[in-house]
């Protein structure tokens, strides 16, 4: 009797278990159309190629000679397979490895190139016949910018110099004429240069003083030619160095574009393939991570650039596993499994959720290196998980990110809790909008409820990748094993959609729909051309509220210019009026002031552009209805240059300054 009543308790224990596990909770989250303004850069959907391993000999380059097929040296199968998730921008040439490379060594003929010994990964010989050339060839094969990683730590700033004038000058000079001789007329015209890599650790063991110190040096000889502009990037913090940050922006902050960021899921101690339920959310929770380290930094970084003219760009990330068995350990060859899968998908909706300051990242590596997108073994090869979640994810490229509101489970795990969800979401140019969610969860689906404000849902398609194993891959033998495939868990209503997202998986939406931001109602007889201008004098670094303060003067302007009797220096403007748009879609503005600047579209913040530096260029993009629009640009100029300019883009139109046409006050009775 004692057993049947144990064997009872125990199947319905079973049970319960088996209830518990298919258990359906309930999450929401809420996106609301009508605050959807800041760009999801395409540039957050970067990679990394770097000297190490097999990232770029054999992954990328295999030489003309090779019967493996190839367009002068590069070989066409990785280049479709990037073309296709629509890579845009590549970094190079690294990593560790930039800073022991000497770029002269890399054009020319390859029968003359010196080799070199790459110290850094493996003590392998470097022979340089992937260079300068090669690098800007496999970018334009792509359809990607280059972003070109300088040597700081053992390179001359001479050095450095050159190499943006070897490639970016049009002017008749010996670099010219060298570049020339090797095969190329016209210059390149790459935007992106970093300024050393990881100064603080394998490119100088530098303190971020110093390193500020070195890096506005060199960065003040690396020139604009023509009309080339160039953006320069300053080595940023790794993890949660956040006196780096606090250092370099002070120093560095009106110099730069764009500060680094490194952070990888560190899992030395396991193989990509060992995956168990603890290891999987071990490794997620750290994944996690990133949001805390983006905004903390971010935050520091708001104490210098409140405007978030300078970006943050994380161009390295990525989970970072023991080395496969019998591979070379200097060579970081790992697998890719459906873990990684959601390690890809958390952090792009991280970086998705945080565009207003994170404009550029790059997972590590592209090619047979930690968590790339491709793998290959001679002629064969293969795209992994993250490579699909990329695919799925691409739809975010260039969209405008429509706000979250996400309330989601939690699980527990040791030593705390992780949320059940990742969400971001956006719309893109024809209106319709996207949303990728991760289920983080090993054992239970989740219901999510989606809710849309301002938006009435006509039609859903959806994506998912997710498999039965939790370590599933796709190796040479069975590359097709983890692929994307259509999903339809979903029910919809005119607002509403529910979501039944499978365990460890990634989900894609597509809805097309139609928008219900309103446009303001305006008295539009009572509108003439032009618009209102309130004029002050003062000395300020930063914007101040003009809105608290006496104006000088006001009157009317036809355009944004400066009003007749404007000071040389110290002085602010705020123009206000309307503006005239033709037809409902996502318009885009750009901001370009020196110094700071504000633009405000019906009196909601759309643009900020402000601090004491150059002609900068700010954008912001804003769906609007057909009809007339509140418009504000407040702007104050210091010393130096001056200038004050706004332009925009259209749905479907190319980019052109605001015209007078388009702008109107209200005249008084």
């Amino acid at each position: 009797m004692k057993k049947t009543i144990l064997c009872i308790a125990w199947l319905f224990s079973l049970v319960l278990c088996s209830s518990s596990n298919a258990q359906v909770t309930t999450n929401e989250v809420t996106l609301d159309l009508s605050k959807a303004k800041y760009k999801i850069s395409r540039n957050i959907y970067g990679h990394f190629s770097e000297h190490l391993g097999h990232c770029i000999y054999g992954g990328f380059w295999v030489g003309e000679d090779s019967k493996i097929p190839n367009v002068r040296g590069i070989r066409t199968d990785v280049v479709d397979a990037m073309k296709r998730i629509k890579a845009p921008v590549l970094r190079w040439p690294g990593g560790c490895f930039a800073d022991e490379y000497h770029w002269k060594d890399g054009i020319g003929p390859r029968s003359t190139r010196p080799s070199m010994v790459n110290t850094n990964w493996g003590g392998v010989t470097e022979d340089n016949s992937f260079g300068t050339h090669e690098f800007l060839d496999l970018c334009q094969q792509i359809g990607c910018e280059p972003f070109i990683t300088g040597n700081l730590g053992s390179g001359t700033v001479q050095e450095m110099s050159q190499w943006v004038e070897y490639v970016n000058s049009d002017n008749i000079s010996p670099i010219t004429e060298q570049r020339k001789k090797n095969g190329r007329d016209k210059s390149w015209g790459v935007t992106f240069w970093g300024i050393g890599n990881e100064s603080w650790g394998c490119g100088g063991d530098m303190k971020p003083d110093y390193y500020s110190d070195v890096a506005l040096r060199y960065g003040s000889f690396l020139k604009n030619y023509g009309s080339n502009r160039i953006k320069k990037i300053a080595v940023g913090p790794h993890d949660d160095y956040y006196d780096w940050t606090n250092v370099v922006m002070r120093q560095m902050g009106n110099s730069i574009w764009g500060l680094s960021l490194h952070y990888y899921t560190w899992c030395n101690d396991i193989h990509a393939t060992d995956v168990t339920e603890k290891n999987w959310y071990s490794t997620l929770q750290k994944t996690l991570r990133m949001e805390e380290l983006i905004e903390r930094h971010s935050a520091i970084m708001d104490q210098y650039d409140p405007g978030k003219s300078v970006a943050l760009v994380v161009d390295e990330w990525g989970a970072w596993y023991a080395v496969e068995p019998g591979t070379n350990p200097a060579f970081l060859f790992q697998q890719n499994t459906l873990r990684d899968a959601l390690v890809a998908g958390i952090n792009l909706n991280i970086f998705n959720n945080h565009c207003n300051r994170v404009k550029m990242a790059a997972v590590a590596q592209a090619v047979n290196v930690l968590q790339s997108v491709i793998l290959t073994d001679g002629d064969k090869m293969v795209l992994t998980p993250t490579y699909d979640v990329f695919d799925m994810y691409k739809v975010h490229q260039d969209a405008v990110l429509i706000p979250t509101s996400l309330h989601t489970d939690s699980i527990s795990i040791q030593g705390g809790k992780i949320p059940a969800l990742s969400v971001s979401s956006s719309i893109d140019k024809d209106g319709k909008i996207h949303v990728t969610i991760c289920n983080l969860s090993t054992i239970k689906d989740e219901m999510l409820s989606c809710g849309f404000k301002s938006f009435a849902v006509q039609s859903v398609s959806g994506r998912i990748l997710t498999s039965d194993q939790l370590n599933a891959d796709n190796t040479f033998e069975n590359p097709d094993n983890v692929r994307i495939k259509a999903f339809g868990g979903f029910k919809t209503s005119a607002h509403t959609v529910e979501v039944t997202l499978p365990k460890h998986s990634v989900v894609a939406l597509e809805l097309t729909g139609i928008s219900e931001v309103k446009a303001p109602i305006v008295d539009v007889a009572k509108l003439k051309h032009g618009l209102v201008f309130k004029y002050y004098e003062g000395n300020w670094q930063r914007l101040p509220d003009f809105s608290e303060m006496k104006p000088l003067r006001s009157g009317t302007v036809t355009s944004l210019v400066y009003p007749e009797g404007t000071a040389e220096l110290n002085f602010g403007l705020a123009f206000g009026g309307y503006i005239k748009i033709e037809a409902d879609g996502m318009y885009d503005f750009f901001l370009t002031s020196d110094d700071g600047s504000r633009l405000t579209i019906d009196n909601e913040e759309a643009i900020l552009n402000d601090g004491l530096h150059a002609m900068v260029e700010v954008s912001g993009s804003v769906f609007l209805k057909k009809g007339y629009h509140a418009i504000g640009v407040s702007f104050f100029q210091a010393g130096g240059g001056s200038g004050l300019k706004l332009m925009m883009q259209a749905p479907g139109k190319e980019k052109m300054p605001v015209s007078d046409e388009m702008l109107f006050y209200q005249a008084e009775k």
